[in-house]
């Protein structure tokens, strides 16, 4: 008999907003050459970004598809999922092995596996550094079966380079596990996330989590006397009533002529940002489809800075996420199916990935640190003035810059829907 894995992924992402200021700090050796370390590091962020990408456009490419239900919002983390999996393929083997590696786009890397997991430990500890004004806290955990034997080697590498914390349970109870699990991941999320699984398979012997936190801070924030209720358009047939804050000051903008939509960059505080592209009425599912790295590339070189009247609407999203069709759309079928093979994660039982949901939850407002105040107002000549309102549907990127990586990605339809 096969027993179930269960990978659940969860993202609270808690926003009061984010500044960039785009550095590159790439190490370099006294011989100009970039060392090993660094640049499994670097080519293990962009297959991350090139899997996001390619994992979000399949994902609402199914949500546009269903012309008869409301329009969906949809958050995800790209580093939540990949992470995990990651993580995986320390315990997997033959095709199994082979499609998670293809899946996540490591085979691009042109690494070796064992370099690709230590570049994300090098990932997870530059993520979880302490910062003033930004937290990002991101981290994994295994919760076993008691009796389950898992080799030595499998726990080793996962606390080595996933940083795991590794429990093990009394699984013939699985209403106390759910419980435990549930009460470990909401103090992970500060109480974002109260319930996080329930009805675990009876078959069920590893559930393996993977949490990222982000609470950023506004490098400058909107006065909440400016924010004031108003119309978003969600289609041509829907409008909602949004808040809707307001700020004037400097901004990067792009105007994108590929793809139909107005870009801006919103900082925030320790070198991180949140990238918005608006989309041209009726236009969101053409930019989610021609998305791509080279896209957000394209934005992040051509940014002009200026004067902006800013609009932007304040939100709680969240989503749910069930990976299993999205995953085998892009190749990872095998270990969901009964020719799975994790023979590296135990020798007892043989083991499938039964279930893999994504938790996401986003919330955008005008908060940011005390001493921040929200009350410096930069005045210029108002014939400077550009205006973006952010009032119909549109793509939104975290993107933290130290280490270049892409926290989440969202499309956002409809604000006033949680």
């Amino acid at each position: 008999m096969k027993f179930l894995l269960i990978l659940l992924l969860l993202i609270p992402v808690i926003t009061a907003s984010a500044k960039q200021k785009s550095a590159k700090s790439q190490k370099e050796t006294k011989g100009g050459k970039e060392p090993k370390k660094d640049q499994a590091l670097r080519e293990t962020v962009k297959a991350n970004t090139k899997f996001v990408i390619n994992f979000f456009k399949h994902l609402t490419s199914r949500s546009s598809q269903n012309k008869d239900s409301p329009p969906k919002n949809v958050v995800l983390s790209p580093l939540s999922i990949s992470s995990a999996f990651s993580m995986m393929l320390l315990g997997a083997k033959t095709k199994t092995h082979q499609e998670v590696w293809k899946g996540l786009s490591l085979n691009n890397t042109g690494c070796r596996e064992m370099e690709v997991h230590q570049a994300y430990s090098a990932l997870l500890q530059a993520l979880n550094e302490p910062k003033s004004s930004l937290q990002v806290n991101v981290g994994n955990a295994i919760f076993l079966k008691d009796k389950l034997t898992v080799l030595q080697s499998f726990k080793d590498d996962t606390q080595r380079y996933y940083h795991a914390e590794i429990m093990q349970e009394d699984f013939s109870d699985l209403k106390k596990v759910e419980k435990k699990i549930n009460r470990y991941v909401k103090n992970k999320t500060k109480g974002k996330i109260n319930e996080l699984i329930k009805d675990l398979h009876k078959d069920t012997k590893m559930v393996l989590i993977n949490y990222v936190l982000f609470k950023g801070e506004w490098q400058e924030t909107f006065h909440p006397d400016n924010t004031r209720v108003e119309k978003f358009l969600v289609d041509e047939k829907t409008m909602v009533d949004v808040p809707m804050m307001h700020r004037t000051g400097i901004y990067n903008t792009y105007h994108d002529t590929d793809l139909p939509c107005t870009v801006v960059e919103l900082p925030y505080k320790d070198n991180a940002s949140m990238i918005i592209a608006l989309a041209e009425p009726g236009k969101i599912h053409k930019i989610e489809q021609g998305m791509s790295a080279k896209t957000i590339q394209r934005w992040r070189t051509s940014f002009i800075e200026g004067y902006i009247e800013l609009s932007v609407p304040k939100f709680s999203i969240s989503s749910t996420i069930d990976l299993k069709e999205v995953l085998r759309a892009l190749g990872i079928r095998t270990a969901f199916s009964k020719d799975a093979k994790f023979p590296g994660i135990t020798r007892d039982i043989k083991l499938k990935v039964g279930k893999a949901v994504h938790k996401a939850v986003l919330d955008v407002d005008e908060k940011g640190t005390v001493a921040a105040g929200a009350t410096a107002i930069e005045t210029v000549p108002l014939a400077l003035f550009k205006q973006i309102q952010i009032n119909r549907p549109f793509i939104s990127i975290i993107c933290e810059h130290k280490t270049n990586s892409i926290l989440f990605m969202a499309t956002v339809m409809n604000p006033a829907r949680k």
